[in-house]
């Protein structure tokens, strides 16, 4: 398995995992891989706010990881939108809490 953090995005931390997956198809094996990403806040990275593994099998290395980091800033995004979620997220910024308090 691979892990790459990147740099903090809207005050969050995003972590991507990119594990190698053998897929059986017509002929033979095929190197494929999977990817997961997970949100966490900054200055508490045990409190996740998200870890989401993708249902779908990349080519390359490269390729899992880029999408995994778009889908975790898009995630991001999306919470950051909404107003009431924009509060909710200020506020487990501002105090540490637990994940049923984020969502």
């Amino acid at each position: 398995m691979s892990i790459q953090e990147y740099a903090p995005y809207r005050g969050c931390n995003i972590e991507v995992n990119v594990t190698l997956s053998k897929t059986h198809w017509l002929g033979g094996k095929y190197r494929r891989y999977r990817v997961s990403w997970t949100v966490t806040l900054p200055g508490n990275p045990e409190q996740e706010l998200l870890s989401f593994p993708e249902q779908f099998d990349f080519l390359t290395e490269h390729e899992a990881f880029k999408y995994g980091e778009n889908r975790a800033h898009t995630f991001v995004d999306s919470m950051l939108s909404t107003p009431s979620q924009r509060r909710r997220f200020r506020d487990a910024v501002a105090r540490p809490a637990t994940r049923q308090d984020v969502f």
